[in-house]
């Protein structure tokens, strides 16, 4: 069970999904351009379920991006990354989580 410091507040009851996507055959034979298309397309996709999306470049890790989503439903992560591996370019991992702490 979760308990809180005395003090403390509740983390939020909002769940952040972190994508770790790693490049196919397909998109590292991608142009930069064709790349970013996609990217686009998946971004339009995070906003029409009424969230938002960062994408973060990774070095020296076994995944190439990773894209952070907040703002929605658990159904709509799981149509989000179907729509990610639709394009062929990426596999994309789903994580989530909750905010244990607050900015510091």
């Amino acid at each position: 069970m979760f308990r809180l410091q005395k003090g403390a507040k509740a983390p939020k009851d909002e769940m952040t999904y972190f994508y770790l996507i790693t490049r196919t055959e397909k998109g590292r034979s991608q142009s930069v351009a064709a790349w970013k298309r996609g990217a686009n397309d998946v971004t339009k996709i995070v906003k029409k379920a009424g969230g938002q999306c960062r994408l973060f470049s990774t070095r020296g890790s076994e995944v190439d991006y990773v894209s952070v989503i907040t703002g929605v439903s658990a159904a709509a992560t799981i149509a989000i990354a179907e729509e990610i591996e639709k394009l062929g370019a990426v596999k994309a991992t789903l994580v989530s989580g909750i905010e244990m702490f607050g900015t510091v």
